[in-house]
């Protein structure tokens, strides 16, 4: 496997609904609570340092709404719907498969699973909420019947699959509701 195939496929594992992508103009169900600016803290867990390039310190902006029971998390592609307590306790999950590598003759390819888990506590009443912090952590395995040592060992690879990582998170609202860029 060249390096820009192995460098193209780790790069589809690093990207997906917890990435920031471009802002778009999807609509949050529920109230909005506003646009926040988080920080995350690396913690390279199992995966190793400079897993798949993620960075020491991750920088972004999120927006969040709520209704009774659930959150939603949008960062410019469709919202992600999780569930939050009358304490503010939050926790969003989700999980997608990523085809890494193609089957070749005798190779049966690379797929990976991808679990995406949220939580944390949001500050502040049910509607005011001006900060939140919390965890953001993936989890990697490879699809059964796969083959990805590829991966492993490999420069922003993994140091082993299964694997996880995570980011400490500290968010602040920088937009309430209804405030000047209402994306």
């Amino acid at each position: 496997m060249t390096r820009t195939a192995l460098a193209t496929a780790l790069a589809a594992l690093a990207t997906g609904c917890w990435f920031p992508s471009e802002p778009g103009d999807a609509r949050l169900p529920g109230e909005e609570l506003g646009t926040y600016a988080v920080v995350g803290t690396l913690d390279p867990g199992t995966c190793g340092a400079g897993a798949l390039g993620a960075p020491a310190v991750w920088r972004f902006e999120v927006r969040l709404s709520r209704d009774a029971s659930s959150l939603y998390w949008l960062n410019g592609e469709a919202p992600i719907e999780g569930t939050v307590g009358a304490d503010g306790a939050f926790e969003i999950v989700s999980e997608t498969r990523v085809g890494v590598l193609e089957p070749e003759r005798d190779q049966p390819g690379c797929g990976v699973i991808r679990r995406d888990r949220a939580a944390g506590r949001l500050d502040g009443a049910a509607l005011d909420v001006p900060s939140f912090a919390g965890e953001l952590r993936y989890e990697y395995a490879s699809v059964p019947g796969s083959d990805c040592s590829a991966l492993v060992g490999a420069d922003g690879g993994f140091e082993r699959l299964p694997c996880a990582l995570g980011f400490a998170l500290s968010a602040t609202r920088v937009r309430a509701p209804g405030d000047g860029d209402a994306r």
